[in-house]
């Protein structure tokens, strides 16, 4: 079977997780904090109609690049920003709500996670992954100029570009604060992410399980990790409930 997405193994593992819990529901309601274009899932809606999605998203671009990939699903794309979502952008509150790859870029965290518990069911779990890369190992002197530039405009309320390492203890406190407590936490995405790219189109998704599986084991080992060790594990994800 088509794996739910590629090139990434935190997110591979949360949609794995997603999908064995829609196989459980006869209906299940997702919120998505910085959708993007949300390619992450149209397979798994596509797979599972009776999954209902909803993505907010600040880029009216990607808002209209979401709508065209989720065409004719269970789906609806809300342009805004995830600071103030119950009451405003959305009336009800969700079994799921997931952000991917979206913390490190928001300059109100405090706010952001607050507003994510707001919108959870009583039963529900909240999905987040964030990641290192563009601090721990800068692509190019975009990266580089975003890094120094991007907290200093967030001051001026400008902020798109922001982005800023998440630190452990700050994420934690946050998550406390909110009113939610960490029911998993694990570390994914090694230099076998940059592998990835290098392997040829047909041996990519057997180089995903594998790679999966790797990194799940090595969740099972004795690897405590602090932020020393996200230049070895540049994601990290958290399975989260109310407290």
């Amino acid at each position: 079977m088509e794996l739910l997405t590629e090139g990434n193994a935190a997110k591979l593992y949360c949609l794995n997780w997603i999908e064995a819990h829609a196989r459980e529901r006869e209906a299940l309601t997702i919120l998505d904090l910085g959708c993007g274009q949300a390619r992450n899932f149209v397979r798994l809606l596509v797979r599972y109609p009776q999954v209902r999605y909803v993505g907010i998203e600040p880029s009216p671009g990607d808002c209209a690049a979401a709508r065209r990939n989720l065409e004719g699903l269970n789906a609806t794309v809300i342009n805004g920003y995830a600071y103030a979502v119950y009451g405003t952008l959305v009336q009800e509150q969700f079994d799921l709500v997931v952000s991917f790859s979206v913390l490190e870029h928001v300059y109100q965290r405090a706010a952001y996670l607050r507003a994510a518990a707001q919108c959870l069911k009583a039963d529900g779990h909240f999905l987040i992954n964030y990641d290192a890369g563009h601090f721990v190992d800068p692509v190019n002197l975009r990266e580089r100029l975003k890094n120094l530039a991007g907290p200093l405009l967030a001051r001026l309320r400008q902020e798109r570009y922001f982005q800023a390492f998440v630190r452990e203890a700050d994420f934690l406190a946050m998550v406390s604060a909110a009113g939610l407590r960490v029911q998993e936490a694990r570390s994914f995405n090694t230099m076998l992410k940059g592998v990835y790219k290098h392997v040829p189109q047909a041996g990519q998704a057997e180089f995903m399980q594998r790679w999966l599986e790797l990194e799940q084991w090595l969740n099972e080992q004795d690897i405590r990790y602090d932020d020393s060790k996200a230049r070895t594990w540049f994601t990290r994800n958290f399975i989260l409930r109310r407290a």
